[in-house]
Formats: C-alpha cells, sequence, structure tokens
C-alpha cells in the first residue's frame, strides 16, 4: 500500500528542510530527539519512547519537541493535500460528455451556499495558515522540474517560513474576538475563496454558452450573526461586521474597477460607441474631474470606469452618512447593469476581465457574505413573553401554559396587530434589557437591508426549536419589525426527538392562518436547519443518521400535501460524529428530492482551512460541490428500500441508540470519567474562538456544545461519539444480512465507510493511558472495559460486512494517510499525558500556567494530525 513516488519524494524534500531549519536555530539535540522518538513510535518500541519521553520531560526541550512534532504534521498536510488533486483545470460534464440541454437547464437554477462559522474548532492561527499558503506554493514549485535558481529561492523561502513559525506560539494566548474570526475569514476569502468561485462561474458560464443571470455559488456567514450562547455577539457587533463586509467588497470592487481603467484603454476612433454608451457618460461627466473629462473625451471606456469608481466611494460614504450622498449606486442590480453597458459594446476576446468583475458583482454582491442571525429559542420567547405581558396580551406566566394555549395567545397578538399598529421601538423603553436586546436585533436587520443590501441578512435561525410556538413567536416578532416579507424563518431541529417531530410541527404552522401567511409571501419556500451535531451527541452516529434521513424523507413526502418547497439547510461539523461525511456521499445517499436547486451547509472550523486554504482546493471543492449537486437534480427515481431492509435499519438504530444513550446517559459516573479521561478541561481553556464552549453553565452532558464533546474525545484517540453503539445493533445480524445490506443501502454503506476511516484512527493503547487518569473513579473500569469490548465487536463487523480483513485494505490512499500519521500523532499524545499528569500533580499555580499553554500547544498539534478537532 503505497504512495505515489511524488508524494513520497516530497515528504523527503520536506523533511530535509526541516531538519535544516533546526539546525540553522542551533537546535541540533531538538533534532536528535525529533528522529529518536519518530524511529522508536514507528518501530512501535514504547519501551524505548518511554525512556526517550522521560529524557525530554527531565530537561527544558519539551515545549520545543511539541512544537517540532506539530509543525511536522502540518508539513504532511500540505504535501498531502497538494496530491488529493490531480488537475486545476475543471469542466463541467454529464457522464464525460458536455452537457445536455436537460442539465444545463438544471445547472442555470442550482447554487451552492456554503455559510462559514464561527465555531471554535479552528486550532490554526491565521499566521500558521498565512504561512500553509506561501509553504504550498513553493512547494508546487519545487516539484515542477524547477530551475537551480528557483530551486534556492523556494528552499530558502520554505525554510524561512519555518523559521517563523517555529519562534512561534503554536497556541493562542488570548481568546479570539469575534471581529478576529471576521478578519480571518475574510482574508480567505479575499486570497482564496473568490477567486477560486470566480474560476468555477467561468467554467459553467463556459458549459452554458451564455451569461450568467445569477450566481452559482453563494456565499454566507455565521460570524456576527450566531448569538446562541456567545454573550459577545450583541447588536453593535452585528452592525460592525455587516459594515466591514461591505467595505470589504467595495474596496474590492474599486481596487479591480482601477485595474480595468488602466487596461481599458479603448478609443472611440476606433470601436463602434451606441448613442446609450454615449449619453450614459454624457449624463454624468459632470462627476468626472475636468482633467480626466479631457484626458478621456474619447476613452469612453475609462470615463465610464472612473465614474464607476467614483459611485463606488460615495457608496461607501452612504452607509455611515446621516444625509443622503448624491451620485452614488443604490443597489448592485445599477452596478451590473454599467458592467453589462461596457461588455456589450467588446468583442468575445475583449471580454474576460469585465466578466470577472461581473461575476464577483453577482456573486458577492454589496453585503460580500450573507450573514445568518441565530439566537435560541428560550431567549426569543423570553422576549416574546415580556412584550405580550406588557401589551396585555398575556400574563407572565405565557412559557409556562401548554402548547394549545401558547398557539391560541400567539393567534391573538396577531390580530391585535392588525388592529393596532405597534412601532418596534416604542415597546424596547417598556421591557428589560435582554428582551429590548432581541427587538433591536431587528431592527438593526431593517437598518441592514436598507442601507447595506437587502441580501445582507436573509435567516434568522431559531436553535432547539421544539414546537410550532416557537416558530410562530418570533413570526410575530418579525412581523412588528415589518420583516414578514424579507426574511427566512429557519427552525434549527436539533435532537432526535425534535427530527422526528419535525414533520408534523411544520403541517401544525402550515395550517395556521398567520404562518400561512408568512409562506405565500415566501412563495410557499421554507427553510428547515438540520442539525446534525447535537443529534449525534444525543444518540449515537447511526441514529443520528438515520432519523435524520427519514425526517428529512417524511418532510419531502409532505411537500404536496401541502403546497410547499423545503429548502433544508444542513448544519455539518468537520468530524463525522458532527454529520461530516464526504459531500458526494452525502447526497448520494440522500432522499430522493431532498437537493433541489439550493444546497445550503455550514462549513466549520478546521473544515474551511482545509477545504477553502489553498486555491486549488477550494476551487476542487466549490466545483465538486455544484458537480455532486447536479448529479443529484438529475436522478430519475428514488432508490428503492425493500420493507425487510427498513424494518433492519430501524431496529440498528434503535439498539445503537439504546446502547449509546445506556454508556453516555445512564452511567453513574460517566460524566466525571470524561472530565478526567479526555482534555476537556484543557480544551475549555484554550482560546480557539469566541464562542464559549457550553450554551449555559452547567453540569451535564446535554448543555455541553457538541464540538468540545467531539473534539476531546478525538484527542485522547477513543473518538467515542463517532462510532460507539453500532457494535451492539450490528451483532443482532446475520453476516450475510450484514453484507447485503450494506451492498445495496447507500446510507447504510456510507454511514460503515466513515465509521470504517474513524476506527483505523482510534488507538486503544493511547486511550488507555487517558483512562489511567480516571483509574480512581469508582466505575472507570467498568466504563473502559465497555468502550474497549464496544470497539472491538464494531471492528469485527465493519470488517465482515465490507469483506476486508484489515480495515480499509481496499482504500489504499486513505489508509496509508492515516498509518503515516501514527507515530508522530502517538508521541504527541504521550507527551501530552505526560503534561496533563503534571499539571494535576502540582499546586503551583506559576506551574499550572505554565504546563497548561504546554498542554495547549499539544492539542493544537495532535489536531493537526487527526485532520480535525470537533
Amino acid at each position: 500500500m503505497k504512495k505515489s513516488p511524488h508524494f513520497l519524494q516530497e515528504l523527503v524534500l520536506i523533511k530535509r528542510l526541516f531538519l535544516q531549519m533546526l539546525k540553522e536555530c542551533q537546535e541540533e539535540e531538538m533534532a536528535n530527539l525529533f528522529l529518536s522518538l519518530c524511529h522508536a513510535f514507528e518501530k512501535n518500541s514504547f519501551k524505548k519512547s518511554h525512556k526517550i519521553l522521560q529524557e525530554i520531560i527531565a530537561s527544558q526541550q519539551l515545549l520545543g519537541i511539541i512544537k517540532v512534532f506539530s509543525l511536522y504534521n502540518i508539513l504532511i498536510n500540505i504535501v498531502e493535500e497538494r496530491h488529493k488533486i490531480n488537475s486545476t483545470s475543471y469542466s463541467f460534464k454529464e457522464n464525460q460528455k458536455p452537457l445536455s440541454q436537460k442539465a444545463k437547464n438544471a445547472l442555470k437554477h442550482l447554487a451552492f451556499y456554503p455559510v462559514f462559522t464561527a465555531h471554535p474548532t479552528q486550532s490554526m492561527r491565521r499566521t500558521f495558515l498565512e504561512a500553509y499558503q506561501e509553504i504550498s506554493t513553493y512547494v508546487a514549485c519545487l516539484s515542477n522540474n524547477p530551475t537551480q535558481t528557483i530551486q534556492e529561492k523556494s528552499e530558502q523561502e520554505i525554510k524561512y517560513r519555518l523559521h517563523l513559525l517555529y519562534k512561534s506560539h503554536l497556541a493562542r494566548q488570548e481568546k479570539l474576538e469575534v471581529l478576529s474570526e471576521l478578519d480571518n475569514l475574510l482574508y480567505l476569502v479575499e486570497t482564496s475563496i473568490l477567486p477560486s468561485a470566480l474560476k468555477t462561474l467561468n467554467s459553467i458560464q463556459k458549459a452554458l454558452n451564455e451569461p450568467l443571470k445569477q450566481s452559482p455559488i453563494i456565499l454566507g456567514s455565521w460570524i456576527g450573526g450566531d448569538r446562541d450562547g456567545n454573550p459577545f455577539v450583541t447588536n453593535a457587533l452585528m452592525t460592525q461586521t455587516l459594515r466591514i463586509q461591505h467595505a470589504f467588497i467595495i474596496e474590492l470592487y474599486i481596487k479591480e474597477v482601477r485595474a480595468l481603467t488602466r487596461e481599458l484603454s479603448l478609443s472611440s476612433d476606433f470601436c463602434t460607441i451606441s448613442d446609450t454608451f454615449k449619453q450614459s457618460i454624457e449624463q454624468e461627466k459632470m462627476h468626472l474631474d475636468p482633467s480626466d473629462a479631457i484626458l478621456h473625451q474619447h476613452e469612453p471606456f475609462r470615463a465610464k470606469l472612473l465614474l464607476m469608481e467614483k459611485k463606488l466611494k460615495n457608496r461607501l460614504l452612504s452607509v455611515n452618512s446621516p444625509l443622503e450622498i448624491p451620485y452614488t449606486y443604490h443597489n448592485i442590480e445599477e452596478f451590473i447593469h454599467d458592467i453589462d453597458l461596457m461588455l456589450n459594446h467588446l468583442e468575445p476576446y475583449l471580454r474576460p476581465h469585465l466578466e470577472r468583475l461581473r461575476h464577483l458583482a453577482l456573486l458577492a454582491g454589496f453585503h460580500a457574505l450573507r450573514l445568518d442571525f441565530r439566537e435560541h429559542k428560550e431567549v426569543f420567547l423570553n422576549a416574546l413573553s415580556e412584550t405580550f405581558s406588557f401589551l396585555g396580551l398575556a400574563d407572565s406566566d405565557f412559557l409556562s401554559k401548554n402548547e394549545t394555549k401558547k398557539l391560541e395567545i400567539i393567534n391573538n397578538a396577531f390580530l391585535y396587530l392588525e388592529k393596532n399598529p405597534l412601532d418596534l421601538h416604542s415597546l424596547i423603553e417598556h421591557i428589560s434589557l435582554k428582551s429590548a436586546n432581541i427587538l433591536e436585533a431587528f431592527s438593526k436587520i431593517a437598518w441592514a437591508k436598507q442601507n447595506i443590501s437587502k441580501e445582507s441578512v436573509r435567516s434568522v435561525i431559531i436553535s432547539m426549536s421544539e414546537s410550532a410556538s416557537d416558530i410562530l413567536g418570533v413570526l410575530w416578532l418579525v412581523q412588528l419589525a415589518k420583516l414578514e416579507n424579507e426574511i427566512s424563518l429557519t427552525p434549527l431541529f436539533e435532537t432526535i426527538d425534535d427530527l422526528e417531530n419535525a414533520p408534523k410541527i411544520m403541517q401544525t404552522l402550515s395550517q395556521n392562518p398567520h404562518y400561512n401567511n408568512y409562506l405565500n409571501h415566501q412563495n410557499r419556500n421554507q427553510q428547515i436547519m438540520i442539525g446534525y451535531s447535537d443529534s449525534s451527541k444525543d444518540g449515537g452516529i447511526f441514529a443520528s443518521n438515520y432519523y435524520l434521513n427519514n425526517a428529512i424523507t417524511k418532510l419531502i413526502e409532505l411537500e404536496k400535501s401541502l403546497n410547499l418547497s423545503f429548502l433544508l439547510f444542513h448544519g455539518r461539523g468537520g468530524s463525522v460524529s458532527r454529520g461530516g461525511l464526504s459531500l458526494e456521499s452525502a447526497l448520494d445517499c440522500a432522499p430522493y428530492k431532498s437537493a433541489k436547486n439550493i444546497l445550503k451547509l455550514t462549513e466549520q472550523g478546521e473544515v474551511i482551512s482545509l477545504k477553502y486554504l489553498n486555491l486549488e482546493n477550494a476551487e476542487y471543492n466549490l466545483h465538486n460541490a455544484l458537480n455532486a449537486l447536479l448529479k443529484k437534480n438529475l436522478q430519475e427515481k428514488a432508490q428503492k428500500t425493500s420493507k425487510e431492509h427498513e424494518e433492519i435499519l430501524q431496529t440498528i438504530a434503535r439498539l445503537s441508540y439504546q446502547a449509546y444513550r445506556k454508556l453516555v446517559y445512564e452511567t453513574k459516573g460517566f460524566l466525571e470519567y470524561f472530565k478526567l479521561a479526555t482534555p476537556i478541561y484543557f480544551i475549555q481553556e484554550l482560546p480557539l474562538g469566541s464562542r464559549p464552549s457550553k450554551r449555559k453553565d452547567s453540569t451535564k452532558i446535554e448543555d455541553l456544545r457538541a464540538i468540545p464533546w467531539v473534539f476531546a474525545w478525538t484527542q485522547n484517540r477513543c473518538i467515542l461519539p463517532a462510532w460507539y453503539g453500532l457494535g451492539s445493533a450490528l451483532k443482532t445480524l446475520e453476516p450475510t444480512i450484514l453484507q447485503t445490506l450494506y451492498k445495496e443501502n447507500k446510507l447504510f454503506k456510507v454511514v460503515l465507510d466513515n465509521v470504517a476511516q474513524v476506527l483505523l484512527k482510534v488507538d486503544l493503547e493511547i486511550f488507555e493511558s487517558y483512562h489511567s487518569l480516571a483509574k480512581d473513579l469508582f466505575n472507570a473500569k467498568e466504563i473502559f472495559n465497555a468502550i474497549c469490548d464496544e470497539f472491538k465487536i464494531t471492528k469485527e463487523l465493519i470488517l465482515c460486512a465490507r469483506k476486508e480483513s484489515e480495515l480499509l485494505e481496499s482504500e489504499p490512499t486513505t489508509y496509508y494517510s492515516i498509518l503515516f500519521r501514527r507515530p508522530y500523532l502517538n508521541a504527541l499524545n504521550a507527551l501530552q499525558i505526560e503534561l496533563i499528569k503534571a499539571f494535576y500533580a502540582t499546586k503551583d499555580k506559576d506551574k499550572q500556567a505554565h504546563l497548561l499553554h504546554q498542554v495547549h500547544s499539544s492539542i493544537v498539534g495532535i489536531a493537526q494530525g487527526m485532520r480535525n478537532t470537533g
């Protein structure tokens, strides 16, 4: 099972440069320790490795060796990512042939809608992200038979970046603020996401052989709009986020317009200019500087572009000015109209650069990224209850009413609003600050839609939606702000029970006259967010996938009877236990007709840098997403699941759910075991992102966010959320039935294939070392044995289903990738365990602070080696 020779050559090269860098830093001892520890773990010589570990701990080299292994894991990632992509040129085809007319018609209406979130799973600092890009670029130079001069320069640049990283902290020293997260995202948007998206748009235009009318890519964000459990996201910060995004894209347009002004020097003496074009310049030429008006009187394109730049600059001023700024763009359509006017006067061979600007405008508008506004349903309902009480529509006990009574009160509130139109601002001074903040948030959204872009905020997401009243109540607040025609109300169904109840909830809402009226204004479209993370934490990997699939199927079946079209928003994480399947696999096993014209999903944490940091990776992932969506849209019939197989799947879901719940929620002392046998304490102290690790101060697993839950189990190499409970369910099946189900059912196959990858990453010997940290708990041994037994049976049955003697033997590339990293991961895990022991053994606060920083560095290194956090 070998990697390609080029891959191995690049690894040898990068290791050579890495060791050279250490020697140039006068770190020969560090280099020797690194090589010795690598050799020991490569040979599985734990006795020898233990001896070297003790030497490192006794010396002053501990933090340095952690950093060395962490940096080496990053370098492996860079080389591996380069070899995942075979080509940098993509086209849209159907079965390797040009698109049919049917496929073209479908492609015209498709859109991939990634929403970049601020979840605290990005363990790599921006300093490292930028270096990652640079090193990748120079490694590519070295692989293309460079001249001696280019080779020397590239090697020197790689070592320069490595020197900088070696002298920098792996982990952040301070908590990342929301605006810093936004800055990081906009850096990726400018350097990678937009350039790769524009290439994809150009590729689609070529496939369609006609100008694009809309962008097939929509960019979204939660940064600055996701306030569920994040007290740092305020109304002022949300407004500031929208202003920053607006300024970012306008400044980018100005930069592009200036470049075109330099390029498009065409004279009216050599090209035909229509009366319409002439008039557009004549009517506006008073806004040109007098010198420019004279200089460019025979250069209409330059004159027009200078006028466009003036309007863009005024656009920047208008957002902050209390007075109306004349001569500005009021919306993106006016900007695109000016671009089209010029395109119509250019021959095809002169259009590409101006078409690129047009595509950028279609893609980013005046908002850059659509911001979603998300809040927990309790916060919405508290504001609603207080407002109703002030207006005399209910007593202060609204929240304690049953569902029927709540719906009755909300319906009466709609009637009250029809008869007594209210000004939202008049209510704010009569309710508490927390409730006023929610009402003011809708006011800020209305301001942004009027002053920045109607696309600036599109979705209001209600976390932990459990009933029809949760959603209907928020609609009342939306209507109070007069936004009912401009906002997509989006319930987020997160737990398995909520997912099962989702069809019933939507049926109740569609039968409500006020909600039905809202749906009419939305052209009978309803956005629903499906939560993968909490459903997996709630009931385990298979139950989560099965009930998600089942809920989606029932919703799709409801569409016709309710005269609705559901847009499903997939809240996927990076890891398998949080829905992080490959997009192609996820779409392939998705219910028939569940992926319509728009595929909206979250891109979280380390997934953002994994998919979009590198320009080639970004183009590859955007192209693949749209191709997979096109393929799903062209699917002509649903996969039929026999009644027998459906009953088996249902049984597997039920039994795996029971087994998972028995361990995680019903085993006494399991939460205490989790706290000691994983580095969760240190993860919660790690300044990765702006969001707290818990929604509220609680000692229950239910209130811990899914991200740190998965992150902690990934660090200790058990990765329990991604497989536990499955073996207990599969052992009830005969081997032939297991193999037949794997062969014939796509959902079952995809889940088992992903679990197989996770199981190869699991290392029970390493996990046992973490378990030793919790061994004093009364039932620690019982919990550890239950986990080991479940792993053994799960692995055995996955091998049986896939007809393998060794995990992933039929996928050599993935197999090699996981095993290649194991020695470097094991070294970091071994160091982390020793550091945690030392942390708990001392009472010295200064020493604890020093050890805490070292543990944090090891967490970052392991996250890089595992290729995900949460």
